[in-house]
């Protein structure tokens, strides 16, 4: 903000917005105090408003080893708990999210990483612990895609690629100020300098 060019007008619309902020702050002040009345009974003491940036707000000391839900081995023990509960049917990413009160895709990245060794995939989404066997949910086997490329197409393919290794050894044993040849691309012209 510059304030060599500031206008008295533009002063004056400032001091009255500013006026206004002030009394909106009052105001929200006394509709809390009444508020507080209303809903406890007692009159709680008036708060005084001051504009200005406001300080950051105190965080609690949390004793070090304390248990909170953020901290590894809290999140293993919970879900390792729904999990014993739920039996062989095993629970669904979802389900182990809402009955924790955690996201899902925090859910679903222990599954694949921590969990991984511990529990057992029943179908996508939806795991049970190791000792559990499906009983009632039976999971479906992979199915592995086939290749597209014809065996004339992948032999085509390697006899290229032995041809290209076989010229870099080739290139490899002569002196570093030579220039290694590269194989022409199809459909291009090597240009003689």
């Amino acid at each position: 903000m510059n304030l060599t060019h500031i206008t008295s007008h533009s002063l004056r619309r400032a001091i009255s917005l500013s006026e206004k902020k002030d009394e909106l702050l009052t105001l929200i002040a006394e509709i809390e105090s009444e508020l507080g009345k209303v809903l406890t009974g007692l009159a709680s003491p008036v708060v005084k408003v001051i504009a200005g940036p406001k300080a950051a707000p105190r965080r609690k000391a949390v004793k070090r080893g304390a248990s909170r839900p953020g901290r590894s081995g809290g999140l293993k023990d919970r879900i390792l708990a729904l999990l014993a509960t739920a039996g062989s049917e095993g629970l669904r990413v979802k389900e182990i999210a809402k009955k924790l009160g955690s996201p899902a895709p925090n859910i679903s990245v222990w599954f694949s990483t921590t969990g991984k060794k511990l529990t057992k995939k029943i179908q996508p989404g939806r795991y049970a612990s190791k000792g559990a066997h499906p009983t009632a949910v039976t999971a479906k086997a992979p199915v592995r895609k086939k290749s597209k490329m014809s065996p004339a197409g992948r032999a085509k393919i390697a006899a290229m690629m032995k041809a290209r290794w076989a010229l870099r050894r080739a290139n490899a044993g002569k002196s570093k100020s030579a220039k290694a040849v590269k194989p022409a691309k199809k459909g291009f012209k090597l240009k003689k300098s």
